[in-house]
């Protein structure tokens, strides 16, 4: 019986070790993969995806946003150990499905950030609003230098410049025609904004783009977008083309928050501006872009500038004979002695003028548009009055007339 039992233990023992045998005999070295830790996961998912295919015949789909390194070096392992590896690794999610592995994004529940947190408060007839004004206004780079604006000084919508008299620019001398303040001396002046950008619009050297301006909520966002979208064709993973929108012309993102204390109050705000054009080009879409976020602490009916956002144009202009320089190069040659292609290359800066103001509350509106309301029904209640007294002074005469 011993014997016996120690027989059956025996063949136990060796069907086991048959089998890891087998299992260890069944991983070929042409299934193992080396990766360096420097490789970016996309191009890592591209050689698992090759053996993978070759193997099991499976696909490697990627949806994941993942794209640095895989940050684990790989070493002569088994393909499918390797990418449950990278995988857990990068807290990423590993489906398998038919025909397919998928690769996607694990979702990880944060708290609500502060500015969500504030969109979930009850909106109320008290709620506090503020306007957010704006001016995108783009000129020559070297008219603005010789201007000499510095728009730190800028308050209550006049701003202080350091006017260059050389040259005797038309630009500079209506500007200093219609300064209110002049300093001889330094050669400062004070100008209104509004008069200023004007003026420099009138000798074609710079224009406004926009006026955008909106009404917003305490703690919310604003959106407005003076332009147009486009779309662009691409190919997702299953190969099917789809439409691909980009939002491009002057855009304006304004979070204000009215912030106080026992003695002040503030408009914290937070702003993102931004001018865009999209350029088709031989291969794909250019977006020329400029860009910039800023965050300020303004009190009521304060104004903030931004600056320095450069952009080169480059124009191609013939000049030469009228008729002359126009005519076909087969016409003896007349194109080439009687004109010529000049090239003109111009440096643009874009400022933006933002301004916030606190509104009246909802209470001070209504009862300020009820007594507008009033006023005006007491102008037609007089103009009423005076028709009616010239009606019976009229009536009056003609009776007169008759008799």
């Amino acid at each position: 019986m011993k014997k016996l039992l120690l027989f059956f233990i025996l063949i136990f023992l060796s069907s086991t070790l048959f089998c890891q045998w087998k299992e260890e005999k069944i991983i070929s070295p042409e299934e193992l993969i080396t990766i360096s830790r420097d490789t970016n996961f996309p191009d890592a998912i591209i050689a698992l995806e090759t053996m993978s295919q070759r193997f099991e015949g499976r696909k490697i789909v990627n949806m994941s946003s993942f794209t640095a390194p895989i940050g684990i070096p790989i070493k002569q392992l088994y393909w499918k150990d390797a990418l449950e590896l990278i995988i857990n690794f990068n807290n990423l999610i590993l489906e398998e499905l038919p025909g397919i592995y998928l690769i996607r994004d694990r979702v990880i529940e944060e708290k609500p950030p502060e500015e969500v947190m504030l969109e979930e408060k009850e909106i109320t007839p008290d709620t506090e609003q503020i306007r957010i004004s704006s001016i995108f206004f783009i000129a020559d780079k070297s008219v603005l230098n010789s201007i000499g604006i510095d728009w730190s000084t800028l308050y209550n919508g006049k701003v202080i410049a350091s006017i260059n008299f050389s040259g005797g620019s038309q630009v500079i001398s209506d500007i200093f025609n219609a300064s209110g303040t002049t300093t001889l001396e330094s050669g400062d002046i004070t100008i209104d904004v509004n008069t200023l950008l004007r003026i420099i619009e009138a000798n074609q050297k710079g224009t406004i783009i926009a006026r955008p301006s909106i009404v917003v909520i305490s703690g919310r966002k604003g959106y407005i977008q003076v332009g147009k979208d486009f779309s662009v064709k691409t190919r997702d993973e299953a190969g099917n083309i789809t439409d691909k929108f980009f939002t491009t012309g002057v855009i304006l993102e304004a979070t204000p928050t009215i912030v106080k204390d026992s003695l002040k109050t503030a408009i914290h705000l937070v702003t993102k501006v931004e001018r865009s054009s999209a350029v088709p080009g031989e291969i794909s879409t250019i977006i020329n872009m400029s860009q910039s976020t800023t965050e300020v602490l303004l009190f009521n009916g304060e104004e903030t500038v931004i600056g320095g956002l450069y952009s080169t144009e480059d124009t191609k202009v013939r000049t030469g004979v009228p008729l002359l320089k126009d005519l076909p190069w087969w016409v003896f040659g007349l194109r080439y002695l009687f004109g010529y292609n000049k090239h003109d290359r111009a440096e643009k800066e874009m400022i933006i003028i933002l301004k916030a103001e606190i509104l009246e509350p909802i209470e001070q509106r209504m009862e300020e548009d009820i007594s507008t309301k009033e006023k005006i029904q007491k102008m037609r209640d007089a103009k009423a009055y005076i028709d009616t007294l010239f009606n019976e002074n009229k009536r009056d005469k003609n009776d007169k007339n008759k008799e």
